[in-house]
C-alpha cells in the first residue's frame, strides 16, 4: 500500500510542474488585448531626449485685431428731396423704345419732337390776311384778300413756290351781298445761294390765268373786287390780280447782313404779260422794286420799313404807284408772323392826291 502512494506522489511531482506552466500560460493569453499598442520607442538620450513642450495657448495680445469702426448712418433727406438720376449704361443692348428711357434722359417721343423741330425743315406755309375798306355815300364795304403761300426745298440751292391769292368784298348790308373772286395762282423756281454775309435769291413763274370778271351786270362787281385787293398790295405782284391775262415773271432778291441781326435786302421783278382771254389781247411788261431792311428790337421782336415802286401797265395814265410799309414780325419756334401797314403814296392810289387806298397785313411768313 505504502509503495503504491509513493508512485501516486511521484507521479503528480512530475506532472505538477507542466500544468503550472499551462495555466500561467493561458492566464495571460486571457489578459492581453486583441490588437496590442504598438509599443513607444525609446527616445535617444542626450537633449534631445527630452519631449517637445506643448504649443503656446492661444491668447493674443489686447488691439492686435481692432473692433470695426462704429458705421454712423446719414440723416434722412430733407422733404422734397430729389435722389440724383442714375446712370444709364452706354452700351445698353435693350433699346429704350421697348425697355424705357434712361432716367436722365427725356421720353423717346419728346426726344424725336425735339430732334425734329431742331432738324432743318424742307418745307414752309406762309399766309397773309391783307384787308381795308371802301366808303361810299350810303354804304361801307369791308375788302379781304387773303393770300396763301407754300416753299418746298427739293435741293440744297433749289426752292419750289407756290402762291394764291384771293379777295372777298363783304357789303355794309350783310353777308348775303358778299362777293368773292380767285387770282392767278403762281408757281415759281428760285436759285438761292448764301455766302457770306450775302444771301442771293433768283428765280422764273408762271402764272395761270383763272382771275375774270364777264361783261355783265355783275362784272363791275367783280372788276371792283380785283381793284381793291391790288390797292392793299400796293400793286405788289400785280400779276396775280390782272384778269385773263398769263404771266412769266423773272425774279430776284438780294440780303446782306450786317452786325447786330440787321439785315437790308433788295428786290426786284419784271414779268412779260400776255393776254389770253377775254377782251384781253396783246403783250405787256410789268416791273417791281423794293427795298426793305430788318432791324431787331429784341431776340424775337423785328421791325421791317420798307419801300416799293411798281411798273404799272402802259394803258395806265401814271405808269408808277409808290408804297411804305412797315411790319412788326414776331419770331416763335412755329415760324415768323407778322402785322403790317401798307400806305399807297403817290397817284393813282396814293394818299397824296389818289385815291388814298391803304391796307392792313396779318399773318405768317415763309421762314426757309
Amino acid at each position: 500500500m505504502f509503495p503504491y502512494a509513493l508512485r501516486v506522489l511521484w507521479g503528480l511531482a512530475r506532472t505538477l510542474p507542466a500544468a503550472l506552466c499551462l495555466m500561467l500560460s493561458s492566464h495571460a493569453s486571457f489578459a492581453q488585448p486583441a490588437n496590442p499598442a504598438p509599443q513607444v520607442q525609446d527616445a535617444p538620450s542626450g537633449d534631445t531626449a527630452r519631449p517637445a513642450p506643448p504649443p503656446p495657448a492661444y491668447n493674443p495680445a489686447p488691439g492686435y485685431y481692432p473692433p470695426p469702426p462704429y458705421y454712423t448712418y446719414p440723416p434722412p433727406p430733407p422733404p422734397g428731396y430729389a435722389y440724383p438720376p442714375a446712370a444709364w449704361p452706354v452700351q445698353s443692348p435693350y433699346p429704350p423704345e421697348l425697355y424705357g428711357n434712361p432716367p436722365n434722359e427725356p421720353p423717346v417721343a419728346a426726344a424725336r419732337m425735339q430732334a425734329r423741330d431742331e432738324a432743318p425743315r424742307s418745307y414752309s406755309l406762309g399766309a397773309t390776311l391783307a384787308t381795308s375798306y371802301e366808303s361810299e355815300p350810303g354804304s361801307t364795304s369791308i375788302v379781304m384778300s387773303p393770300l396763301l403761300e407754300g416753299a418746298l426745298i427739293v435741293h440744297p440751292l433749289v426752292l419750289l413756290d407756290l402762291t394764291w391769292g384771293f379777295g372777298w368784298m363783304v357789303d355794309g348790308q350783310g353777308l348775303g351781298d358778299s362777293t368773292a373772286r380767285v387770282g392767278n395762282p403762281m408757281l415759281s423756281g428760285f436759285f438761292r445761294a448764301n455766302t457770306g454775309p450775302w444771301r442771293v435769291r433768283a428765280g422764273l413763274g408762271v402764272t395761270a390765268p383763272l382771275a375774270h370778271f364777264p361783261l355783265s351786270p355783275d362784272g363791275r362787281l367783280y372788276a371792283f373786287v380785283y381793284n381793291q385787293a391790288l390797292a392793299m398790295w400796293g400793286m405788289w405782284n400785280e400779276w396775280l390780280w390782272t384778269t385773263d391775262r398769263m404771266a412769266v415773271p423773272a425774279m430776284g432778291r438780294v440780303g446782306y447782313a450786317l452786325s447786330g441781326g440787321t439785315v437790308l435786302v433788295a428786290e426786284a421783278a419784271l414779268a412779260p404779260v400776255i393776254g389770253v382771254r377775254g377782251t384781253a389781247h396783246g403783250t405787256d411788261v410789268l416791273g417791281q422794286l423794293a427795298v426793305e431792311a430788318r432791324l431787331p428790337v429784341s431776340a424775337t421782336v423785328d421791325l421791317c420799313p420798307r419801300l416799293q415802286t411798281v411798273l404799272l401797265p402802259s394803258t395806265s395814265v401814271d405808269r408808277f404807284q409808290s408804297a411804305a410799309g412797315l411790319r412788326l414780325t414776331l419770331q416763335t419756334q412755329r415760324g415768323r408772323y407778322f402785322a403790317a401797314l401798307l400806305l399807297n403814296l403817290d397817284e393813282p392810289l396814293g394818299v397824296f392826291g389818289g385815291l388814298e387806298r391803304w391796307g392792313l397785313h396779318f399773318g405768317k411768313e415763309l421762314d426757309l
